[in-house]
């Protein structure tokens, strides 16, 4: 990249009170990005090693623009379309804004606002390019190959390791994300397969805690609960160890706009079952790299694990195709590309 184009200025930010998926997703492009274009970070929370500036930080530098170049500025959320539009007419007209939509239903009112007064528009699957205007590229979320696939030189003795067959839910501990519908499955697989056991990955806020508590005394009374490991939520630099732990990775989710979890589960070599929502079809060849359930679907959810527990071929040959999927499709750096010539459609 040329030094000319280093000098424009592109503000991302993750105005949000803790470490989401869309978070996630944001800081994965940080790294590369900041090597192409001059970098601005609003957050609360640093990026690595980049240091993460104030709404009042960014006020400064938009008040005052004088650069050859109109600032680009990639939001997420709603809070940041809002600032967005109020910076764009409060300090700066010049000001471009691009909005990620990963939505799979209708956006609400408030939002198809905001939406509509966006500059361009980046969709991460068909779905959600057909819900939103200004679409101007479809660029579904990639992941880092190397830091998810890359096996960990000193790997971590994690007490589950002593069990034959690994089976993951990531995420958040809530309905949405199908904890429940995981915890009713492993009620029924774990007492038939005494070699397998379960690993829980996710926060539990204080309003899904009495449901931790129920899943507890489930597993109790089924008398896996010495089977069932349950972690919280764990850094962002420790889950490519996390994922490589796991065997069979479960995304059984009622509803996701997009969801990380299935390629970054394939990449590091864990076999999926994913229900259908958010880009997770897209992901997912079934029979060839991985399962397909309907969500809120309990009774395919226990027959997919049964398939999967019972034939531990079939386990390997989804690991192998599921790694292979995400190398060719859902790459990091095919994201970075496909976003990166959305921002340059306003400096040519």
């Amino acid at each position: 990249m040329s030094e000319d184009l280093k000098k424009r200025v592109l503000i991302l930010s993750d105005l949000h009170h803790r470490i989401s998926g869309v978070s996630a997703s944001i800081r994965a492009m940080i790294p590369r990005l900041q090597q192409e274009f001059d970098l601005f970070f609003v957050a609360k929370r640093p990026a690595g090693n980049h240091i993460a500036q104030s709404i009042l930080s960014l006020y400064r530098l938009l008040k005052h623009w004088n650069h050859d170049y109109d600032p680009v500025w990639h939001v997420r959320r709603n809070n940041e379309m809002t600032w967005g539009i109020l910076f764009r007419w409060l300090v700066c007209p010049r000001l471009k804004l691009v909005f990620t939509s990963a939505a799979i239903r209708t956006h609400s009112p408030w939002p198809r606002f905001l939406i509509s007064k966006m500059d361009a528009v980046i969709a991460t699957s068909q779905t959600a390019a057909a819900l939103v205007p200004h679409v101007k590229a479809i660029v579904p979320h990639g992941v880092d190959i190397a830091r998810f696939a890359t096996t960990t030189d000193q790997p971590v003795d994690y007490p589950w390791h002593r069990y034959s067959v690994v089976i993951g839910i990531v995420g958040r501990v809530r309905p949405e994300k199908g904890t429940d519908l995981f915890s009713q499955a492993l009620c029924r697989v774990l007492t038939q397969y005494p070699d397998a056991c379960a690993v829980i990955v996710g926060k539990t806020t204080r309003k899904y805690r009495p449901l931790l508590r129920q899943m507890r005394e489930e597993w109790r009374l089924e008398g896996i609960a010495q089977r069932v490991f349950v972690m919280n939520e764990v850094d962002v630099d420790a889950m490519p160890a996390v994922y490589q732990s796991l065997d069979i990775v479960c995304a059984p989710a009622r509803y996701e706009g997009f969801g990380l979890v299935p390629i970054e589960a394939m990449v590091s070599g864990a076999a999926i079952i994913a229900s259908r929502t958010g880009a997770y079809e897209d992901m997912i060849l079934p029979g060839i790299n991985g399962e397909l359930i309907e969500c809120n679907n309990l009774d395919q959810l226990d027959n997919a694990l049964r398939k999967l527990l019972s034939n531990p071929s079939l386990v390997a040959a989804y690991q192998a195709q599921g790694q292979q999927r995400v190398v060719q499709q859902f790459s990091l750096d095919a994201e970075v590309a496909g976003v990166m010539d959305v921002y340059s459609s306003f400096w040519r």
